[in-house]
């Protein structure tokens, strides 16, 4: 399978953004800033389908906006339910961020 990297801007323009969404074949990517580091994460929260654009960053996990499940940034773990947000591998290369958006990691549930 080819890969499919989404350039999403320089890495000052990402920071400066802080989060925003970009779509791609109808997956919409949640791609935020946070303490130095650039993380993508798939935008629908897997328990409730809220986005979790209109959710915040705390204690190193992203904070769903519904229900309060929160994501470990690294995994997408969320501990209380065992359960994982898909994630979206994100490289730094000659300051432009690129998401690869082949495969959510883990892969969405059905």
């Amino acid at each position: 399978m080819e890969t499919t990297l989404l350039d999403v801007g320089t890495v000052a323009e990402v920071t400066k953004k802080r989060k925003f969404v970009v779509e791609h074949e109808g997956t919409a990517v949640l791609v935020f800033a946070h303490e130095g580091a650039v993380y993508a994460f798939a935008n629908m929260c897997i328990h409730r389908d809220r986005e979790l654009l209109k959710g915040t960053v705390f204690n190193g996990k992203l904070v769903c906006p519904g229900h309060q499940w929160a994501f470990d940034l690294d995994s997408g773990h969320e501990a209380v339910k065992d359960e994982w947000q898909p994630t979206f591998p994100v490289t730094i290369t000659d300051d432009r961020v690129l998401v690869d958006v082949t495969n959510p990691k883990p892969p969405c549930r059905p």
